[in-house]
Protein backbone atom coordinates (compact mmCIF):
# COMPACT_ATOMS: atom_id res chain seq x y z
CA UNK A 1 0.00 0.00 0.00
CA UNK A 2 0.88 3.38 -0.78
CA UNK A 3 1.19 5.79 2.50
CA UNK A 4 1.37 9.25 3.93
CA UNK A 5 0.51 10.58 7.54
CA UNK A 6 0.81 14.26 8.00
CA UNK A 7 -0.31 16.88 9.89
CA UNK A 8 -2.75 19.66 9.14
CA UNK A 9 -4.65 22.16 10.32
CA UNK A 10 -8.65 23.05 9.14
CA UNK A 11 -6.97 25.73 6.90
CA UNK A 12 -4.35 23.35 5.61
CA UNK A 13 -6.64 20.63 4.44
CA UNK A 14 -9.17 23.35 2.88
CA UNK A 15 -6.32 24.09 0.30
CA UNK A 16 -5.96 20.34 -0.14
CA UNK A 17 -9.34 20.05 -0.85
CA UNK A 18 -9.37 23.27 -3.12
CA UNK A 19 -6.32 21.03 -5.26
CA UNK A 20 -8.50 17.51 -5.42
CA UNK A 21 -11.28 19.08 -6.44
CA UNK A 22 -9.71 21.92 -8.88
CA UNK A 23 -6.69 19.86 -10.54
CA UNK A 24 -7.52 16.48 -10.48
CA UNK A 25 -10.63 14.41 -11.16
CA UNK A 26 -11.03 13.22 -7.89
CA UNK A 27 -14.60 12.71 -6.51
CA UNK A 28 -15.04 12.54 -2.73
CA UNK A 29 -17.01 10.18 -0.63
CA UNK A 30 -17.99 9.24 3.03
CA UNK A 31 -16.48 5.77 3.66
CA UNK A 32 -19.74 4.75 4.82
CA UNK A 33 -23.35 6.13 5.20
CA UNK A 34 -25.41 7.01 8.28
CA UNK A 35 -27.95 4.84 9.29
CA UNK A 36 -30.60 4.65 6.66
CA UNK A 37 -29.32 6.81 4.28
CA UNK A 38 -27.78 7.25 0.59
CA UNK A 39 -23.86 7.38 0.73
CA UNK A 40 -22.69 10.93 0.26
CA UNK A 41 -20.48 11.91 -2.44
CA UNK A 42 -18.94 15.58 -2.38
CA UNK A 43 -17.55 17.35 -5.61
CA UNK A 44 -16.61 20.94 -3.96
CA UNK A 45 -14.74 22.41 -1.17
CA UNK A 46 -19.06 24.06 0.39
CA UNK A 47 -20.47 21.01 -0.42
CA UNK A 48 -17.75 18.92 1.99
CA UNK A 49 -18.01 21.59 4.58
CA UNK A 50 -21.68 21.62 4.91
CA UNK A 51 -21.28 18.30 6.29
CA UNK A 52 -17.47 17.83 7.87
CA UNK A 53 -16.17 19.84 10.32
CA UNK A 54 -12.43 19.96 8.98
CA UNK A 55 -9.81 20.20 11.45
CA UNK A 56 -11.32 18.43 14.28
CA UNK A 57 -10.03 15.37 15.63
CA UNK A 58 -11.19 12.33 14.05
CA UNK A 59 -13.67 15.07 11.69
CA UNK A 60 -14.04 11.91 8.60
CA UNK A 61 -13.03 8.89 7.00
CA UNK A 62 -13.21 9.67 3.28
CA UNK A 63 -12.95 7.21 0.31
CA UNK A 64 -11.27 8.90 -2.94
CA UNK A 65 -12.55 8.10 -6.40
CA UNK A 66 -11.14 8.88 -9.94
CA UNK A 67 -13.05 8.00 -13.13
CA UNK A 68 -9.50 7.71 -14.77
CA UNK A 69 -8.52 4.52 -12.25
CA UNK A 70 -11.59 2.93 -11.95
CA UNK A 71 -15.25 3.04 -13.69
CA UNK A 72 -17.18 3.63 -10.65
CA UNK A 73 -16.88 2.67 -6.60
CA UNK A 74 -18.59 -0.23 -5.60
CA UNK A 75 -21.66 0.70 -3.20
CA UNK A 76 -22.93 -2.01 -0.59
CA UNK A 77 -25.09 -2.28 1.48
CA UNK A 78 -24.76 -3.55 5.23
CA UNK A 79 -27.59 -4.80 6.63
CA UNK A 80 -27.04 -4.37 11.01
CA UNK A 81 -29.90 -7.42 12.18
CA UNK A 82 -30.21 -7.90 15.92
CA UNK A 83 -30.76 -3.69 15.98
CA UNK A 84 -33.58 -1.55 16.88
CA UNK A 85 -35.90 -1.35 13.80
CA UNK A 86 -32.47 -3.58 11.86
CA UNK A 87 -31.01 -0.41 10.09
CA UNK A 88 -28.87 -0.63 7.54
CA UNK A 89 -25.94 1.54 5.63
CA UNK A 90 -23.96 1.98 2.67
CA UNK A 91 -20.46 1.10 2.35
CA UNK A 92 -17.83 2.30 -0.23
CA UNK A 93 -15.62 0.22 -1.49
CA UNK A 94 -13.13 -0.97 -4.35
CA UNK A 95 -9.65 -2.16 -4.89
CA UNK A 96 -8.94 1.53 -6.66
CA UNK A 97 -10.06 3.61 -4.08
CA UNK A 98 -7.59 5.85 -2.07
CA UNK A 99 -8.46 6.77 1.69
CA UNK A 100 -8.56 10.16 3.25
CA UNK A 101 -8.87 10.30 7.23
CA UNK A 102 -8.75 13.22 8.30
CA UNK A 103 -7.95 14.09 11.56
CA UNK A 104 -7.40 17.30 13.13
CA UNK A 105 -6.72 19.05 16.97
CA UNK A 106 -8.57 18.02 20.17
CA UNK A 107 -7.04 19.89 23.25
CA UNK A 108 -4.44 21.56 21.84
CA UNK A 109 -2.34 18.76 20.48
CA UNK A 110 -2.83 17.92 16.77
CA UNK A 111 -3.35 14.36 15.24
CA UNK A 112 -2.26 13.30 11.55
CA UNK A 113 -4.62 12.63 8.62
CA UNK A 114 -3.70 9.80 6.58
CA UNK A 115 -3.34 9.36 3.09
CA UNK A 116 -3.08 5.78 1.44
CA UNK A 117 -3.95 3.34 -1.06
CA UNK A 118 -3.71 -0.34 -2.43
CA UNK A 119 -0.68 -1.12 -4.70
CA UNK A 120 -1.61 -3.27 -7.13
CA UNK A 121 0.30 -6.18 -6.05
CA UNK A 122 -1.50 -5.50 -2.36
CA UNK A 123 -4.88 -5.96 -3.94
CA UNK A 124 -4.40 -9.26 -6.08
CA UNK A 125 -3.03 -10.83 -2.86
CA UNK A 126 -5.65 -9.08 -0.12
CA UNK A 127 -8.82 -6.92 -1.80
CA UNK A 128 -12.23 -8.73 -2.10
CA UNK A 129 -12.80 -6.32 -5.34
CA UNK A 130 -11.12 -7.47 -8.31
CA UNK A 131 -7.36 -5.80 -9.45
CA UNK A 132 -7.94 -6.41 -12.67
CA UNK A 133 -10.97 -3.26 -12.38
CA UNK A 134 -8.19 -0.60 -11.83
CA UNK A 135 -6.18 1.44 -14.29
CA UNK A 136 -2.67 0.93 -11.55
CA UNK A 137 -0.76 2.74 -13.67
CA UNK A 138 -3.18 5.95 -13.71
CA UNK A 139 -3.90 5.65 -9.73
CA UNK A 140 0.22 5.56 -9.30
CA UNK A 141 -0.10 9.44 -11.03
CA UNK A 142 -2.42 10.25 -9.67
CA UNK A 143 -1.39 9.16 -5.98
CA UNK A 144 2.52 10.56 -7.09
CA UNK A 145 0.63 14.30 -7.68
CA UNK A 146 -1.76 14.33 -4.37
CA UNK A 147 1.18 13.19 -2.50
CA UNK A 148 3.73 15.65 -4.18
CA UNK A 149 1.55 18.82 -3.47
CA UNK A 150 1.52 17.83 -0.12
CA UNK A 151 4.67 17.26 0.76
CA UNK A 152 6.43 19.84 -1.81
CA UNK A 153 3.72 22.79 -1.95
CA UNK A 154 2.06 22.40 1.62
CA UNK A 155 4.45 21.46 3.94
CA UNK A 156 6.64 23.42 5.77
CA UNK A 157 8.40 21.51 8.06
CA UNK A 158 8.64 17.36 9.15
CA UNK A 159 7.76 15.48 12.34
CA UNK A 160 10.13 12.19 11.68
CA UNK A 161 8.87 11.23 8.23
CA UNK A 162 5.50 13.28 8.48
CA UNK A 163 4.95 16.23 6.94
CA UNK A 164 3.95 19.01 8.82
CA UNK A 165 1.65 21.42 6.54
CA UNK A 166 2.14 25.56 7.19
CA UNK A 167 -0.68 25.83 9.29
CA UNK A 168 -0.19 23.11 11.52
CA UNK A 169 3.36 24.40 11.70
CA UNK A 170 1.96 28.28 12.78
CA UNK A 171 -0.44 26.34 15.34
CA UNK A 172 2.42 24.81 16.77
CA UNK A 173 4.46 27.92 17.12
CA UNK A 174 1.59 29.62 18.81
CA UNK A 175 1.25 26.77 21.75
CA UNK A 176 -0.62 23.53 20.14
CA UNK A 177 1.95 20.57 19.46
CA UNK A 178 1.99 17.25 17.23
CA UNK A 179 0.90 13.66 18.49
CA UNK A 180 3.75 10.62 17.33
CA UNK A 181 2.91 7.68 19.13
CA UNK A 182 2.95 7.86 22.28
CA UNK A 183 5.00 11.24 22.18
CA UNK A 184 3.29 14.70 22.66
CA UNK A 185 5.89 17.31 20.52
CA UNK A 186 5.25 21.40 20.71
CA UNK A 187 7.61 24.03 19.19
CA UNK A 188 10.92 23.44 20.82
CA UNK A 189 11.05 19.55 20.22
CA UNK A 190 14.43 18.73 17.96
CA UNK A 191 12.24 16.30 16.22
CA UNK A 192 10.39 19.01 13.99
CA UNK A 193 12.59 20.50 11.46
CA UNK A 194 11.58 23.00 9.24
CA UNK A 195 11.82 22.49 5.89
CA UNK A 196 14.62 25.12 5.32
CA UNK A 197 16.85 23.00 7.93
CA UNK A 198 15.32 19.60 6.57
Amino acid sequence: MANLDFYAAADDLRELFRFLFGETDIVVYESSSEHNLPVRQFRSLPALEEVIALGNYRAAYLQLWSPSVMVEPVIRRIDMAGLPQSPHRYSVEGAGLMQLYLSGIQEGVIHHTHFGHWSEAGARQSSIHPAGDCNWRELSKLSGQVQRHIRNKMACAKLHARPVLRHAYTSVQEGAALWFGPEVHGATSAGIVPSSAA
